[in-house]
């Protein structure tokens, strides 16, 4: 309810809540007399106004003094007219308070927040500093903290101190704090709007639903990752991402089998429902040699006129050989391939004997600490190449159906490797495994592929790194120290305890996660719309939140 007061001839109204001695000053004209915003918005929304006309009269003594030790006329009336407006900026901030108070209003004020981040003076130029720092090449962070930097200075100085010191206050804690609310507005902007990269987009073609961490990305996953080490709730989420890391082994192999499948037909090669690791393994391979010999028993081969041609060619380009590393090639040509001939065409499983002994002996060389044994290596693995060519070309009814094999071959070949690899449990490899492996089976020298992001499986290993992360164990000291703090911290906070522990295993199960992964892939347009904008707009967007939202905590501290 207002206070009226007779003042003189007039009848002045004074915010309820005000003490005698505020009105008694108001009277006096000691403190200017203003009538405060009606709601807590529409204060926010004047707050960086406010905050502007405190440092233009300020800006303009600085410019009218022309850098003279004594102001001049134009430069005293604007430092007097700077005082004029902080004096108004605190009564007008006294009125607010006692209007909130009497409203029944107390600690953060969330509508003055609102209005502080929806308002274009305090949006505009945060977006402009943000679009200079880009192009000067800084980097989202660094954006952020300058945007937050120029949104604290927009802050009006209404408390404790001099006007200097609130306002560097204020500039420090907008640097600091504008990332933090880059971070929390970009992801918002990933909840409402979760785009589905490329990386992303490849794991769920291998049938592969990330868990909820990891379908946002950022902050969540970090998040996510840290939480799977607390007790009570961290053997769900670790669970869930065990579920993630098995359908991803099986992704892989499955996308090695269906290479293996003849598009005419129905019938489709893959892997069976309940078999993962070790298991996976053995029955992919078993499955795409009985593919093999079965296209073997359909096919001959003949050392005829036109491969041996083509096998001395390929030979003679290989220049730098010496008669000795030539003597090393005849041998073994004539031990492994010419005398398994007797002038008649070989079966297909026979051919299959040649090309595994010629490929061993290839690879001994190849990996040899000699370098004459190396390019030995080479010459043999250039002559596997051409009878494998004249193979095809020799059958070509069986050709598809066997490079169709061979591509699978290969696959297999790296995920065989990154079974073995060290700390892959039971054949369960990690991302992480399996693109140290794809790395390993690249034959160009120097590992040229794969540093260009072309080695054989590395789209794939590159995504799953991307977005499933190394889902392999932390250290058992790293583990157990989170589990620590986290159990103590749990039970110190019951009322955090209690509902996480109730709604992280439902979320965190199959069913749950499914649930969750649907709702965060379908969203109505105009959701889909603010969440690109926030991504978008994150750097400007979110150094106004984190100074405003400071601001409305230091001034809710002091009521």
């Amino acid at each position: 309810m207002a206070i009226y007061v007779q003042v003189g001839k007039d009848v002045v109204e004074f915010p309820d809540g005000m003490s005698d001695e505020q009105i008694a000053q108001a009277i006096s004209g000691s403190t200017p007399q203003v009538t405060p915003p009606s709601s807590g918005f529409m204060m926010g929304l004047k707050d960086p106004i406010t905050g502007a006309a405190q440092l233009l009269p300020r800006a303009l003594a600085g410019i009218t003094s022309l850098g003279g030790t004594t102001p001049n006329p134009v430069s005293q009336f604007f430092s007097e007219e700077a005082k004029r407006v902080d004096e108004m900026a605190r009564a007008e901030e006294q009125a607010y308070q006692a209007q909130r108070e009497a409203q029944g209003g107390s600690g953060f004020d969330v509508a003055r927040l609102g209005g502080n981040i929806l308002n274009p003076a305090s949006l505009v130029p945060a977006a402009r500093v943000a679009q200079l720092t880009r192009a000067k090449g800084l980097s989202t962070v660094g954006q952020a903290a300058t945007a937050g930097a120029v949104g604290g200075a927009m802050q009006p100085a209404v408390g404790e101190g001099t006007f200097g010191e609130q306002k560097t206050e204020q500039v420090a804690l907008g640097a600091v704090t504008g990332p933090i609310g880059e971070k929390l507005v970009a992801g918002a902007g990933r909840v409402l709007n979760p785009l589905v990269s490329k990386a992303e987009q490849t794991m769920r073609e291998l049938g592969i639903t990330p868990t909820t961490g990891q379908t946002l990305g950022g902050q969540f996953k970090t998040l996510e990752e840290f939480a799977q080490n607390l007790p009570l709730i961290g053997s769900s989420i670790e669970n869930a991402r065990q579920r993630v890391l098995f359908d991803f082994n099986k992704g892989v192999i499955n996308k090695a089998l269906a290479k293996t499948n003849d598009p005419t037909k129905k019938d489709k090669l893959s892997l069976p429902a309940d078999v993962v690791g070790r298991d996976a393994i053995a029955y992919a391979s078993d499955e795409v040699s009985k593919k093999y010999d079965d296209v073997l028993s359909k096919m001959s081969f003949d050392l005829d006129f036109a491969t041996t041609s083509n096998i001395l060619g390929s030979l003679g380009k290989a220049k730098s050989l010496d008669s000795n590393q030539r003597s090393q090639i005849t041998e073994t040509l004539n031990d492994i391939l010419f005398g398994k001939f007797a002038g008649q065409k070989i079966d297909g499983q026979t051919y299959k004997g040649i090309e595994s002994d010629l490929r061993k002996k290839a690879s001994n060389y190849a990996n040899s600490a000699t370098a004459s044994e190396r390019e030995v290596g080479d010459a043999l693995t250039d002559v596997l190449g051409v009878i494998k060519k004249e193979l095809h070309f020799q059958n070509p009814k069986q050709t598809p159906t066997l490079r169709r094999i061979d591509a699978a071959f290969s696959d297999l070949s790296v995920i065989n490797v990154a079974a073995a690899n060290s700390g892959a449990t039971n054949g369960v490899f990690t991302p992480k495994q399996f693109s140290t492996a794809v790395r390993q089976q690249d034959q160009t020298r120097r590992k040229t592929s794969f540093a260009k992001g072309r080695a054989k499986g590395q789209e794939v290993s590159d995504a799953a790194v991307q977005v499933l992360g190394d889902t392999a164990r932390s250290t058992l000291e790293g583990r157990i120290a989170a589990s620590t703090l986290g159990g103590f911290g749990l039970l110190s906070q019951p009322q955090v305890a209690i509902p996480a522990v109730m709604a992280v295993p439902p979320a965190y199960s199959a069913g749950g996660q499914a649930a969750i992964d649907m709702l965060l892939r379908q969203r109505p347009e105009l959701l889909q719309r603010m969440g690109g904008m926030l991504s978008q707009q994150s750097a400007p967007l979110g150094s106004v939140l984190a100074p405003s939202a400071v601001g409305q905590y230091n001034r809710s501290e002091r009521q």
